[in-house]
């Protein structure tokens, strides 16, 4: 039996690690298209992807970190 799954968006791959290599990085939806050389909509998918996965946090500033997972004491 064949199953399928979601297609893997190597964008998406290549900007997670980016964010794995970088640990303090921070950036707009306007940077990771210049990044990523791909247009503003696709940016902003992938941007939201990742948080909604809760690999990203979005600030107030309308830039992405990524998200720690640990937790204070």
């Amino acid at each position: 039996m064949i199953t399928l799954a979601e297609p893997t968006d190597l964008d998406a791959l290549r900007l997670r690690g980016e964010f794995l290599a970088l640990p303090g990085l921070k950036v707009t939806p306007a940077q990771t298209a210049r990044l990523l050389g791909i247009r503003l909509d696709h940016a902003v998918t992938i941007l939201t992807d990742l948080e909604r996965e809760r690999f990203l946090t979005h600030a107030d500033d309308g830039s992405y970190r990524r998200a720690h997972l640990c937790v204070v004491i």
